[in-house]
């Protein structure tokens, strides 16, 4: 039909003079060895593009590591820091003035707690 021939070219966006070029070299033969270099050049490419997106993917899960191991510290640093107030709190409650229940005291703590308080 008139004007697919236009049409092919504006869909695909090519210029008619690379058609013209592609039609000559078909009828010199070399038409098939410029498409396995244009394979061979795509592969190469494809090939890059696949490679850094690899990298992309990489270096993203890199930084949600770090993320992660930064969290991880600042928690350790955290727990750190409550354990020595905690064992701060314990050594401060149970020196010898701490005030255990003498229920719960056993014979020779109750005798000394006694003599302690002078009872």
């Amino acid at each position: 039909m008139h004007g697919d021939k236009a049409r092919l070219l504006r869909e695909h966006q090519l210029a008619q003079g690379t058609v013209k070029r592609w039609l000559q070299a078909r009828a010199r033969g070399e038409f098939d060895r410029s498409l396995q270099a244009a394979e061979v050049k795509l592969g190469r490419k494809r090939q890059h593009s696949e490679d850094r997106s690899e990298v992309v993917r990489l270096r993203r899960q890199v930084e949600q590591l770090e993320q992660k191991v930064k969290d991880a510290e600042t928690a350790q640093e955290i727990m750190g820091k409550a354990f020595e107030l905690l064992d701060g709190i314990t050594k401060s409650s149970t020196g010898p003035d701490a005030q255990i229940p003498p229920a719960l005291m056993s014979a020779s703590e109750y005798q000394a707690w006694l003599e302690r308080k002078k009872l």
